[in-house]
């Protein structure tokens, strides 16, 4: 009997460690470009970011399969602003166990694509919260309004157009494309008309912003990626910063998820861009 009892738990200990290792590889595939200190401020602040302003390209994606699409998509264009993150958001009290009733809540999260409206951002130049989206739907036939659109069963591939309005670039389209492969999932948005603030600032699909959502056991691993290939550099950057701008665009992209999985009002920390990486 005590042999019997032995054998159990030696058979529990190892099914223990063996399910820590999984997770603990798993967490550091998709973490295995950060160095030591910026894991370090990841689990500290919950977001880390390089804004690319010294070292052009992608040094923070992921080891997942939905990644090689955010690399085609950054090579396609060879962007002249490149901003990466990596944010860790934990999971509401109520979180469904079963995987599939919890990838769909996420899932349908980043389709509801109405609550961007009235995400903010901090000015430094007014040194006050402004509203960074407004007036952000999904487009129907012949440009008009329809509400969000919740799924029952996620797909692997699914697009809509969305109409954005933003607080210094005006109004513009998007194309909303979402990817599953059953483990993780990703948001991504290409705008499908020109950009202008006087003069061109971003031609046609020359914007890019990626959430890749990575669910864990405890939390949800999200990598951030905004590209973008300017029209007409020189102008673009006289009239504003375009890497802590568009940087402001992604991470006003992961508050609206976090705060519509949490149920929560946080603004974006003011003093985030103090944290600078290159």
């Amino acid at each position: 009997m005590k042999k019997i009892l032995l054998t159990a738990i030696a058979i529990i200990s190892l099914s223990t460690i063996h399910a820590q290792q999984s997770k603990d590889s798993s967490s550091d595939r998709i973490l295995s470009k950060l160095n030591a200190e910026e894991m370090d401020e990841l689990k500290r602040e919950g977001v880390v970011f390089r804004l690319g302003r010294t070292r052009r390209g992608l040094f923070y994606t992921p080891e997942t399969g939905l990644a090689d699409n955010i690399v085609l998509r950054h090579d396609s264009i060879d962007p002249d602003v490149t901003v990466e993150a990596f944010f860790s958001v934990p999971y509401p009290y109520d979180m469904p166990e079963t995987q599939i009733d919890r990838d769909l809540i996420l899932y349908n999260i980043v389709r509801e694509v109405s609550h961007i409206s009235g995400v903010q951002y901090w000015s430094r130049t007014k040194e006050r919260y402004r509203t960074l989206f407004e007036d952000v739907y999904v487009v129907g036939e012949d440009k008009k309004p329809l509400y969000d659109m919740p799924v029952f069963e996620i797909p692997e591939y699914d697009s809509f157009e969305i109409h954005m309005k933003e607080a210094n670039l005006g109004r513009d389209y998007y194309l909303a494309e979402y990817r599953y492969d059953g483990r993780n999932m990703s948001f991504s948005l290409t705008n499908t008309s020109n950009v202008t603030f006087l003069l061109k600032v971003v031609g046609s699909e020359n914007m890019q912003i990626d959430l890749l959502l990575m669910p864990g056991e405890e939390e949800i691993l999200i990598y951030g990626y905004c590209g973008v290939k300017l029209a007409n550099p020189g102008f673009v950057n006289k009239i504003m910063d375009p890497y802590s701008s568009f940087f402001r665009r992604l991470y006003a992209m992961e508050i609206w998820f976090e705060n519509s999985l949490l149920g929560t009002e946080t603004l974006p920390d003011k003093d985030i861009l103090d944290r600078e990486r290159g």
